[in-house]
């Protein structure tokens, strides 16, 4: 399988999340001086993984598949953050967050309406730079 032009976000993404939860773990665990090397480690990892990865696709039809994939894909996460909300709302009726301080909940569900509304637009921006490839492309194919 071919890597795609967004597997260096998600190269990103992932080394990203493995270094946040590797760190909590060790700073939980009581060793506060290992963060910085798991840090370190995961930049350098980064950086060499990015070199390994091919260029980005400039052939516009391709861009064009990629934009609209991604486009799906950014619609996909916000049905997903919804569907977490939900879950949450779920869980503070049945008084699960009992314990937590308000301003906690209240800044729990504005993170997750952020992050709904910026899924949302993120798929709304793909997809209006492939309507606007698909209109260049248009117009270099009628000026023919």
């Amino acid at each position: 399988m071919q890597p795609l032009k967004h597997s260096r976000i998600v190269v990103l993404l992932s080394v990203s999340f493995a270094c946040v939860a590797l760190n909590l773990w060790l700073i939980a665990t009581a060793h506060y001086r290992l963060p910085v090397f798991v840090f370190g480690g995961a930049v350098l990892v980064i950086a060499f993984a990015f070199r390994k990865l091919p260029a980005t696709a400039t052939i516009p039809e391709k861009v064009n598949s990629d934009l609209m994939r991604a486009s799906g894909s950014a619609r996909r996460l916000g049905f997903m953050f919804i569907i977490a909300i939900a879950i949450s709302i779920l869980g503070l009726s049945s008084g699960r967050f009992r314990n937590f301080p308000t301003w906690g909940v209240v800044l729990m569900f504005a993170w997750g309406g952020f992050l709904i509304w910026s899924a949302f637009r993120g798929a709304k921006w793909y997809k209006d730079r492939a309507d606007a490839a698909n209109r260049g492309s248009e117009k270099r194919t009628k000026s023919f």
